[in-house]
């Protein structure tokens, strides 16, 4: 081997990357032995992330040394369970600093048993779909041709007798705020939530919009349209015709590095915060001074429900408190925070604060690590007063955002 290649050989032994797989498998019975695999290899190639396993299969997540991430996917091609797999491997820089690392989960690795590889509903009354009836996957070259003849390609080919072609975008409102498709004829539907576990109750309400259409999924790697799809297509007639984007946007964006129909970034749940195209367009707006701006690095967050927000550094060093476009949608007459002392609960000050819902009339108890929180409604005054709730998501505490919870959650009744 020439000096040059040992040397070319050892600089990708040393860059960082991430790793990004999911594959949905026959029932798996014993995840036991499955933990210790992942609990062994990946702790031997001092790789750090999340590693979820269910009777469903695997959702992986992590980062490490490019050559240590190349070993693992050799080791788990290894395994017949995961024949076909689409290992999403890309080189990139080290966290930017100790905050996004530790918020985004690259500071340890999390391996854990679940349910569920992702939480379609929280809704226990909800039967979750069999991902044998997801929607076909589209390659990125198929998609985009899709999206090039706006519709005419699916009517040449007889693939069905849809009314029209339509675009739904499976991830959150705050993903979607700083990258999106665009298509010139193509209807493009924002379910706008907070959290993926919301979009059956905007599949439900929204499904005059989809029946008799094709609808085109997409979200950022794949996953979530999976069960979203078998959602959709669970309802019946004239819901059959359900596609999603196969490895998501970012396969996408790598088979078309101008970005294609893509705008702006893809948000991504590592790290890297996002991925751009070569044009590196930017949509995002700050959302107090409303200039262009996409950059989550600072990870600012509503203080009511926790949701990322956009706040440009201008702003941010004339804010401290944070309000989303969804909390300001549903609710009228927010008041600032005040600042608080955190040793000293008894002084917490509570705003009162009128809401736009006229159904949120019931008490409801959120669970949280400090057991201090409670978001209480008045019933019949359409009016929301808001205790220790306020404080608890202003420290990070509530494990669900204590706003609108009643309204998100209609079957949650005392």
């Amino acid at each position: 081997m020439s000096i040059a290649g040992g040397a070319k050989q050892e600089d990708r032994q040393e860059e960082h990357g991430v790793l990004l797989y999911y594959k949905y498998t026959p029932p798996i019975e014993d995840l036991d032995q499955l933990y210790e695999f992942y609990e062994s290899n990946c702790s031997s190639l001092g790789l750090l992330g999340r590693v979820r396993l269910s009777p469903q299969g695997v959702n992986v997540t992590v980062g490490g040394r490019l050559s240590s991430l190349e070993k693992h996917i050799v080791a788990v091609k290894g395994n017949n369970l995961f024949e076909g797999t689409d290992f999403k491997l890309a080189s990139c820089d080290e966290p930017l600093s100790d905050k996004v690392a530790k918020e985004c989960g690259f500071t340890s690795l999390s391996i854990r048993i679940v349910k569920e590889l992702v939480t379609l509903s929280s809704n226990p009354l909800l039967k979750t779909p069999s991902i044998s009836n997801a929607g076909r996957h589209l390659s990125a070259v198929e998609f985009h041709s899709f999206l090039q003849s706006a519709g005419k390609r699916l009517k040449e080919e007889s693939l069905m007798d849809s009314k029209k072609l339509i675009l739904l975008d499976a991830r959150n409102l705050y993903e979607t705020r700083i990258g999106k498709f665009e298509t010139p004829g193509v209807e493009t539907l924002d379910p706008s939530i907070r959290q993926y576990s919301d979009l059956p109750i905007w599949i439900d309400n929204n499904v005059e919009q989809l029946q008799g259409n094709c609808v085109l999924m997409y979200c950022t790697g794949g996953i979530r349209c999976e069960m979203a799809s078998a959602y959709i297509r669970s309802k019946g007639a004239g819901f059959e015709n359900v596609f999603q984007l196969y490895g998501g946007i970012q396969r996408y964006l790598e088979k078309f590095p101008d970005g294609g129909f893509f705008k702006g970034k893809n948000f991504v749940f590592d790290h890297r915060i996002s991925v751009g195209s070569s044009r590196d367009s930017i949509i995002g707006k700050c959302l107090f001074c409303g200039s262009s701006f996409d950059d989550y690095s600072s990870r600012s967050r509503c203080i009511l429900c926790r949701m990322l927000v956009l706040v440009c550094n201008n702003c941010q060093k004339q804010n401290s408190h944070y309000i989303c476009e969804l909390c300001q949608r549903h609710r009228k007459g927010v008041v600032s925070v005040p600042s608080v002392d955190i040793n000293n609960s008894e002084a917490i000050i509570a705003p009162h604060v009128e809401c736009n819902s006229a159904d949120l009339k019931s008490l409801c108890h959120i669970d949280c690590s400090s057991g201090i929180s409670q978001f209480c409604c008045s019933p019949g005054e359409g009016q929301c007063h808001l205790g220790n709730s306020e404080f608890c998501a202003f420290m990070g505490f509530a494990r669900m955002p204590p706003v609108l919870r009643e309204e998100r959650h209609p079957w949650r009744k005392n």
